[in-house]
């Protein structure tokens, strides 16, 4: 079951995910409640919804940059690697740096790349502020639910460098943002129908 949900979201995210990237996709599933529920990285109650809720949900943001020719990305907010370290074992080729200001779910976070032997993720206990001030805008960012909508656009200008792409997730009923475009997983049973992203570009 888990695999052919795999294979669904990888096919129309983008993805080709190999039998090692699987396994470690599985791997990050228990870490994140053997270890992470526990830590306070995801909510108690998520346990038993982890491979759709946060692994599955996380290979959906892939779907704007697989084709984007991307080198680097940041993950603003990511807490316990959520979406940056399910993609950082998708698209291995892409740098990923995996941004939060709390010190606890940074070191979790670090755990859980030394477990998975990642040599493309970072993890940096920084706020969103001091990260721009050290590293500058970059050409591309993922983020889910960190921001209410209205302060969206003001955020990715800063953050984002021209010509890039922020592409931002929420819940099941997106407020309007001005210059986002709604790009929404079909509905299954795998994911919540109308699972959606936001797409936002700076030109």
């Amino acid at each position: 079951m888990k695999h052919r949900q795999l294979s669904e979201v990888a096919s129309w995210a983008g993805l080709r995910i190999d039998a090692r990237q699987e396994a470690d996709l599985r791997r990050f599933e228990a870490w994140l409640v053997d270890e992470a529920a526990d830590g306070g990285g995801i909510g108690p109650r998520e346990s038993s919804h982890v491979w759709e809720r946060h692994v599955l949900d996380s290979l959906m943001f892939a779907r704007p940059l697989v084709s984007a020719g991307l080198t680097d990305v940041v993950d603003i907010g990511t807490g316990v690697g959520l979406p940056g370290l399910p993609l950082a074992v998708a698209l291995p080729d892409i740098s990923w740096r995996l941004v939060d200001r709390s010190g606890r779910r940074v070191r979790l976070l670090r755990r859980a790349i030394r477990l998975l032997g990642l040599r493309n993720a970072e993890a940096l206990e920084l706020s969103a502020d001091r990260y721009l001030a050290e590293r500058g805008p970059e050409p591309a960012l993922v983020m889910r639910g960190v921001l209410p909508p209205p302060e969206l656009p003001a955020f990715v200008e800063r953050m984002v460098a021209p010509g890039g792409v922020a592409v931002i997730g929420g819940g099941l009923d997106p407020d309007p943002v001005p210059g986002a475009e709604l790009l929404r997983f079909p509905g299954s049973e795998i994911l919540a129908p109308g699972r959606w992203l936001r797409i936002m570009r700076r030109p």
